[in-house]
């Protein structure tokens, strides 16, 4: 069977839509990858800024919208251009893309011979998205949370999975590690309030922090304004104790977690949470990972396993176990054919 994913396939983005197109390369299938990041020449370097302006103004964004050289148009242009190359039985789209409209699935289907457009919305609950409406027009539809969706048509579908290609415990040993405590984790609003904790605990921090801090003392020593993607973050995490996770979204409005989660352990590094209900299913909290609901018992633990290292290695290690018996992407791969009868 033909597939079909349109994700981000850049490499300056988590790397979960190439961990799908292998897990159903595993089962067999053939894969081609749309990067929806695609961009006309004439669009980024000269309609986007104007663009921009024009919506401050709530000018009319129609050529952004219908023109091939537009930011939407160009993107259907060119994912119509891959259907009529490759021919898919299954169509995945991933994230809430509005470049895709009703009609033009319904096109996919009758020129293109698809049989199955599948949505899965993989952002978090902080994003805001009418997932009762968007759910309409797919075959199957999952969000990664169940905040403000009210459809049944809408399945509950974690995006967590271990890719095991990207994410390697190398030979190092655990005493060997340089770096006590990293965050690999872009800024927001909400993980702002985390960030004096962090600093406190001289907290490594991977991510565009500073632009928003520019005055806060001490933050350009810990900073690292680059990110981390790739072998590069492996990298980082096979150099790090801990690694630590502060989730984008409130887990009390949905429990759902992260990517970090199977990350973090995958390298054989001490996995340092935020709680979320979800998080329960994957790891035994105290004994394979831990976890924590404020700033400020973070901050004790990040300083109790500086104390404690033998701690730290022992929980790591159990950790690296569990995450290795964990569900890969082929089994996610197949969760998802699974929601069409396939």
């Amino acid at each position: 069977m033909r597939i079909v994913i349109s994700y981000f396939f850049d490499e300056t983005y988590i790397p979960v839509g190439y961990s799908l197109a292998e897990g159903f390369q595993q089962l067999g299938h053939e894969v081609a990858c749309f990067d929806s990041t695609l961009e006309h020449p004439f669009w980024r370097y000269l309609l986007k800024p104007l663009s921009s302006a024009k919506r401050r103004l709530h000018a009319d964004n129609s050529f952004e919208i219908h023109s091939r050289y537009g930011h939407q148009g160009y993107k259907r242009f060119r994912f119509f251009q891959l259907l009529d190359a490759f021919r898919p039985e299954v169509v995945l789209i991933l994230k809430a893309h509005d470049f895709l409209r009703p009609e033009d699935v319904e096109l996919a289907k009758a020129k293109f011979g698809v049989q199955f457009v599948i949505g899965w919305s993989v952002d978090g609950p902080n994003v805001s998205f009418d997932h009762d409406h968007a759910c309409l027009m797919y075959d199957r539809y999952y969000s990664i949370h169940k905040h403000n969706c009210h459809n049944p048509a809408i399945h509950r579908l974690s995006l967590c999975a271990v890719d095991r290609k990207r994410y390697v415990h190398t030979q190092n040993t655990f005493a060997q590690r340089q770096r006590h405590a990293v965050l690999i984790s872009g800024w927001n609003p909400r993980r702002q309030a985390w960030l004096p904790a962090l600093l406190q605990e001289n907290v490594e921090i991977y991510g565009r922090w500073s632009h928003h801090n520019a005055h806060t003392p001490g933050i350009k020593h810990l900073v690292h304004d680059q990110g981390a993607w790739g072998d590069s973050l492996q990298g980082i995490y096979n150099e790090t104790r801990l690694g630590l996770n502060i989730q984008g979204w409130d887990p009390e409005t949905d429990p759902c977690c992260n990517l970090r989660v199977m990350d973090i352990p995958a390298c054989g590094t001490l996995l340092l949470t935020e709680y979320s209900q979800e998080l329960e299913s994957y790891y035994q909290l105290g004994t394979e990972a831990d976890s924590f609901t404020c700033p400020e018992e973070m901050a004790d633990k990040i300083a109790f396993y500086r104390k404690n290292p033998s701690s730290a290695e022992r929980m790591a290690a159990a950790g690296y176990q569990r995450n290795q018996r964990l569900p890969d992407y082929q089994a996610k791969a197949r969760e998802v054919l699974q929601g069409v009868g396939l």
